[in-house]
């Protein structure tokens, strides 16, 4: 079998709380969305490469930049029914300063994409190494569209299950009841038992129907604005039930505790609970 190995330098582009990629149209990521970049070529070192790739591909002159990381990518893939393995390597770089050349026709088809709404599967593996090193390094902030989000109450001897809400030095700010985005063409519960799945392991019942409200908050100074449904629910991890406190891992990187934490704590006000209005909403759910 046939193995190709490039070399390539990519560039992160930051706007507000959206990442630029691009589309493939062609080669062992067709069809996926990656970082504006490209191959080495002869006699280039990769900070021409980089500033050359962007302004061909997007139109975007590069000013300043600075080195992030080394990435690496292995697979096989299939060529005019031809399989070949695939070793790609890159040089990631952090693009501080830019502008757009309107007289630059680009070469490829690109998009400013929420980072909070990258959709993981649709990436080349660089991009997905990106967007998971930036929710690493990089403090969340709300997307600046409305979001659809869906959480589970599970109860149990007047105490709530709860995911811990740091601030950007890691110090506590409340708790929210697990759960997440909706993904567009998900269903409410659908996006539920994904999320909970994902984040705890477990499978879940939906024992009714949901309580939905509206949340519009502020998060270091950026607003957020959320349509959430919440759903009482049942786990069927029984073990759950008994384990006070417990670490979880999230796909993009980040640790958080979640606690079964009692709900008269959040009543006598010595703990905060999100989102906002659910803490009055709690008695109907059973």
């Amino acid at each position: 079998m046939e193995q190709i190995c490039r070399f390539g330098a990519y560039g992160i582009l930051l706007k507000e709380s959206k990442i630029l990629l691009t589309l493939k149209r062609s080669g062992p990521y067709e069809g996926l969305s990656d970082l504006p970049g490209g191959g080495i070529e002869y006699g280039e070192t990769p900070e021409h490469t980089l500033k050359r790739e962007l302004l061909e591909e997007v139109g975007t002159a590069v000013e300043r930049f600075e080195f992030l990381y080394h990435a690496t990518a292995t697979g096989e893939y299939e060529k005019q029914n031809t399989p070949y393995k695939f070793h790609h390597i890159g040089i990631i770089y952090n693009i501080l300063d830019w502008k757009t050349i309107p007289e630059v026709s680009p070469e490829e088809e690109s998009q400013w994409v929420v980072l909070n709404s990258v959709i993981f599967n649709e990436l080349t593996p660089f991009a997905r190494e990106a967007v998971s090193y930036l929710f690493k390094n990089q403090s969340w902030r709300p997307p600046n569209t409305i979001r659809g989000k869906v959480i589970g109450i599970a109860k149990q001897n007047n105490h709530i299950l709860v995911c811990e809400v740091l601030n950007d030095e890691g110090i506590l700010k409340g708790w929210v009841p697990l759960g997440g985005g909706i993904e567009f063409g998900e269903t409410a519960q659908h996006a539920l038992k994904r999320e909970i799945q994902e984040e705890i392991g477990s499978t879940i019942q939906v024992i009714g129907h949901p309580s939905v409200f509206e949340n519009i908050f502020d998060h270091h100074g950026t607003k957020g604005h959320e349509i959430i449904f919440a759903f009482p629910i049942t786990l069927d991890r029984k073990e759950i039930y008994s384990r006070r406190r417990f670490q979880i891992s999230e796909h993009r990187g980040s640790t958080h505790w979640v606690e079964w934490v009692p709900i008269e704590r959040f009543q006598r006000q010595e703990a905060l609970l999100f989102p906002n209005g659910i803490l009055e909403r709690l008695q109907d759910f059973g």
